[in-house]
């Protein structure tokens, strides 16, 4: 684990306004085309692009799947590279019954929905998700205080950025995006998680990219694209992967446009 201890305690060689997540190769490569003086980085497990996009810095992550791989390099991008803001974006199923395929939700929270406690049963009472109620996560801040978050926010500027977005293949919603390392196909199980969660849709990233993001005092927003839906499409559309990422270059370009309009403007006077 040295060098694990050697990254945690070196100093960032520079800042990225950007870390962009995606979890699988396929949600990630129009990003990773978009990127300009592009460069590979790989810190143990994990593997980044660096790059510039209307000439900002910008960091592209493959996260690869599942809460430990999210928290972990989560945590590793921020210490190492120093972003103003997290996007995790990428793919989901429906658990609101109304989105279709394509649409995109942007979170206006995460929530954990494989986090919670049954009431006591004995032998032979069955399993009962009736039973069942949401466990809290517990955080720290800098001070020490502990507050427990039921879901975690995302950030409301780049949320409000990001419904504004134009987008061509759906909609763009604000929602409560919940993330467990399940994949749900039973309807009535994805019901009683939308019941109880609220959640819209389910991904395994986005909630502890979330939380570690907001541990460390980093601004974040997950947006996703509905890829499947048990209730209307039960197929995995892989291209969603790929209009999800052209979503998230373009409001990044877009963003970099407007700054470097803005500090121009700012020039002139």
């Amino acid at each position: 684990m040295r060098w694990l201890l050697a990254i945690l305690l070196t100093a960032p060689a520079w800042g990225a306004e950007f870390l962009i997540q995606g979890a699988v190769d396929w949600e990630l490569q129009p990003l990773v085309s978009a990127l300009q003086e592009r460069r590979e980085v790989k810190i143990a497990a994990w593997t980044f692009w660096t790059g510039r996009i209307g000439g900002h810095d910008v960091v592209i992550s493959r996260t690869d799947v599942g809460p430990i791989n999210a928290a972990a390099v989560t945590a590793l991008a921020i210490r190492e590279f120093h972003p103003a803001v997290v996007i995790n974006q990428g793919t989901a199923g429906a658990h609101n019954p109304d989105l279709r395929v394509y649409d995109i939700v942007v979170g206006e929270r995460t929530v954990d929905y494989g986090a919670f406690k049954s009431q006591p049963a004995g032998r032979g009472q069955g399993s009962d998700s009736a039973r069942w109620s949401p466990i809290p996560h517990q955080i720290r801040d800098a001070n020490g205080e502990v507050s427990q978050y039921a879901a975690f926010p995302g950030d409301p500027a780049w949320v409000a950025r990001a419904a504004a977005q134009p987008y061509q293949h759906g909609r763009v919603v604000k929602g409560v995006i919940g993330s467990a390392y399940e994949y749900n196909r039973e309807i009535d199980r994805i019901l009683w998680l939308r019941k109880t969660f609220g959640s819209d849709t389910e991904d395994m990233e986005s909630a502890y990219a979330a939380g570690t993001a907001l541990a460390m005092q980093t601004p974040f927003v997950a947006i996703r694209i509905v890829s499947d839906s048990e209730f209307s499409h039960p197929q995995l559309e892989r291209k969603a992967g790929e209009y999800g990422a052209e979503f998230v270059a373009q409001l990044v370009a877009k963003c970099c446009a407007a700054k470097a309009a803005a500090a121009a403007g700012r020039g002139a006077r």
